[in-house]
């Protein structure tokens, strides 16, 4: 029987002037033009709904990340999943130092460095479409290199000695664009590395049963984009968890607190919004995940602060949502 885990989807493409990590500028936080010179009334103006309790901070920091990690341990979590974008040396000049990809590889290598015994370290494959390579050949090449580079460490997170790498839902779509049979492209895939001796355990970002075939987990990112659509997503849940279970594979269900992206989106008119409602919205979101008879959790999110997603500690909700997830926690794993 696999171990109940509970992570949270990590973002690191915040940067600042006074930074200690690889940035040292402004990033992430002054996109679409905000500009966090400016101050009123003691906040820094950002592209974001809520602001960090702690303010606008460095995501490669050292201090940040051995923060974010006690705070997170005191969530009750038991790791980060990295958004990755890909490394920095395999890049086209100008997307090579682009925050995305500079600090999110540099914050995951300083996790590996230095997060403790007990917290799980991992990645989320974010995209495969760059430079002139086929997406095929860029995902086999890509986690090959993550499996040499990164996977021996010590924090990386296994499953029976597998390490674990999560698999965004664009990267999935990029590989349906891509070849005539994904699934059968997975498995070439898998095949591939098994031979070179890296037997992955691959984490896909979909609810659907077909992908249990070349998958060891499925889970999607974000709930809120069916049911704010009003979707059934328990009954997508439930769908997903039997045909994995009957496999003997892992099914991870996602809880989030809310979302409201329209700082970063209200260029292009769309707007998706799901009211927190002083943490009904989050408890409703775990009852649900929790009735699907769950393997794992995924928490949208850490600190996705332009999605509004974050359960980091903010001036809006202080501390409430840690509190909320260790209560959560508890529930899931019975202690």
């Amino acid at each position: 029987m696999v171990e109940k885990k509970v992570l949270a989807f990590y973002y690191a493409w915040y940067g600042t002037p006074w930074g200690t990590g690889v940035l040292q500028k402004w990033a992430g936080w002054n996109i679409y033009g905000y500009n966090p010179e400016k101050v009123t009334r003691g906040r820094r103006e950002s592209a974001i709904p809520c602001f960090p309790l702690d303010g606008l901070y460095d995501s490669s920091s050292e201090y940040t990340i051995k923060r974010h990690i006690y705070q997170a341990k005191q969530a009750g979590l038991d790791g980060f999943i990295v958004s990755w974008w890909g490394f920095p040396d395999k890049m086209k000049k100008e997307n090579a130092d682009h925050p995305s990809v500079k600090s999110s590889d540099a914050t995951l290598q300083k996790l590996l460095e230095i997060a403790p015994e007990d917290f799980d370290v991992t990645l989320y494959y974010e995209t495969a479409e760059y430079g002139d390579k086929p997406v095929p050949q860029n995902v086999r090449e890509d986690l090959e290199r993550i499996a040499q580079e990164y996977c021996n460490k010590p924090r990386w997170m296994k499953v029976n000695g597998k390490p674990v790498i999560v698999i965004y839902g664009r990267v999935m779509a990029q590989m349906r664009k891509a070849c005539a049979d994904d699934i059968k492209e997975w498995k070439t895939i898998r095949e591939y590395l098994k031979e070179k001796g890296f037997d992955l355990f691959l984490v896909g970002d979909s609810l659907d049963p077909d992908y249990v075939e070349c998958m060891d987990a499925l889970h999607t990112y974000n709930p809120i984009g069916y049911t704010t659509r009003g979707i059934n997503i328990e009954a997508l849940y439930k769908r997903a968890a039997d045909a994995l279970h009957r496999a003997g594979k892992i099914f991870v269900a996602t809880v989030t607190p809310g979302f409201d992206n329209d700082k970063v989106r209200w260029p292009t008119g769309e707007r998706l919004f799901e009211p927190r409602r002083d943490g009904g919205y989050y408890i409703e979101s775990w009852n649900t995940a929790l009735s699907c008879n769950p393997d794992w959790i995924f928490v949208t999110s850490w600190n996705e602060w332009f999605e509004a997603s974050q359960i980091e500690p903010s001036v809006e909700y202080g501390y409430d949502y840690i509190i909320l997830t260790k209560q959560q926690v508890k529930r899931f794993k019975g202690n």
